[in-house]
């Protein structure tokens, strides 16, 4: 299961190592057991996040309605 979550203390992303602060948007992956959390930079290479055009602004959205 996936899940955008927002960082409630200092994290580490699973894929890069960065540290995602306080406040900030990530995502975890859930699978069985295994919890992996993937900053938004992560997210955005490899097509699990994208930013989207709606009412007029550029809003980041980690469950895009096409999958490209």
């Amino acid at each position: 299961m996936n899940r955008g979550c927002i960082a409630t203390g200092d994290t580490k992303c699973n894929f890069c190592g960065r540290t995602i602060q306080q406040e900030e948007r990530y995502m975890c992956i859930e699978e069985e057991e295994n919890k992996q959390r993937c900053c938004v930079d992560c997210c955005l290479k490899n097509g699990s996040a994208t930013y989207i055009k709606e009412k007029g602004e550029k809003i980041l959205t980690f469950f895009p309605a096409e999958v490209s």
